[in-house]
């Protein structure tokens, strides 16, 4: 499963690019192509906290990095991300990504539309596995 992800390039600048999660198959294999699954999943991954958010829409939140890997997952409204090299990203009920510019400049966020977002933030030291 590909994601939005937004990254620290080796200029310093956040970039937006794609990320895979690696998904397994029911008992733990791997995922095999053209092959029907009534269900898989993610691999277990290491967190280290979780937050819930809410947002009216029209707040805004100036450039910043986040201390770790951090998934992303919205519920409700609208999540506009910009990085410092200008692309932007955004998120709306059921969109899910991983933020990693944990250096340079980082990202500006912005909530849209008619309806508050709310979100859950989960710190995930080193990212996917």
């Amino acid at each position: 499963m590909l994601l939005p992800h937004i990254r620290t390039d080796d200029h310093g600048h956040s970039v937006v690019d794609e990320i895979e999660l690696k998904l397994m198959a029911p008992g733990g294999g791997a995922v095999q192509e053209g092959t029907y699954y009534r269900r898989i999943q993610a691999l277990p991954q290491e967190v280290s906290h979780w937050q819930i958010g809410h947002a009216l829409p029209g707040h805004f939140v100036d450039f910043t990095r986040p201390e770790t890997s951090t998934f992303i997952a919205v519920f409700s409204g609208k999540m506009h991300l910009t990085v410092s090299n200008g692309e932007e990203v955004q998120l709306t009920r059921g969109d899910m990504m991983l933020a990693q510019d944990l250096s340079g400049q980082g990202h500006m966020t912005r909530f849209l539309g008619n309806e508050p977002c709310e979100y859950l933030l989960i710190g995930m030291p080193g990212g996917f596995k």
